[in-house]
């Protein structure tokens, strides 16, 4: 592995350590309510803060529902902004972590050690590979960076693999945004 490449994965461990530590010794900072506040006293920047922590927050390990119901406390008179960048959000971290995946050469690693399953998942990804997306991206209980990693490593059509995540997660979001705003918005 290329010097470059344990290096983004060194940074990237600590990162998600640090923040499974700090998250364990106090739960309460991943509260919606809490992240909206916060977000809520940056003032102006608070529109393109909340698109920003959309797109990378797949790095940190926030789950993407976190942020959608944020964005219902913070814009509860927008809920069609929240759900344009919500799901805009959701579709590039994809993306991001799709590459990112490549990046660390993990793809070389799942090659070498299990080749034979790699295959296998490679046809089921070349044959019904968009709709395992979409179905794996609508099922609010799985999280959808698992099968990012695995259309990354499998190189999946990149344009097949965003539009698939886009239609599985728009019910999901369309249904945070609207029970966020009844919940939170009055």
């Amino acid at each position: 592995m290329p010097r470059i490449r344990r290096i983004a994965l060194g940074l990237w461990v600590l990162l998600v350590v640090t923040l499974t530590v700090l998250y364990a010794v106090n739960p309460e900072l991943l509260r919606p309510e809490r992240l909206g506040d916060a977000l809520r006293q940056s003032g102006q920047s608070v529109l393109l803060g909340y698109v920003v922590l959309s797109v990378v927050r797949a790095f940190t390990l926030i789950p993407s529902t976190v942020l959608i119901v944020v964005g219902a406390l913070l814009f509860p008179d927008r809920p069609w902004f929240v759900m344009i960048s919500a799901l805009g959000g959701i579709v590039a971290s994809a993306v991001l972590i799709y590459f990112f995946f490549e990046f660390l050469g993990l793809g070389e690693v799942f090659e070498r050690r299990h080749a034979r399953r790699v295959r296998w998942l490679e046809r089921q990804m070349n044959q019904k590979g968009f709709w395992l997306v979409v179905g794996w991206s609508a099922f609010p209980f799985v999280p959808t960076d698992v099968i990012c990693y695995v259309a990354g490593t499998l190189r999946m059509h990149l344009g097949k693999f965003a539009a698939g995540v886009a239609l599985g997660e728009v019910p999901i979001v369309a249904f945070y945004v609207w029970a966020g705003g009844m919940v939170f918005g009055g």
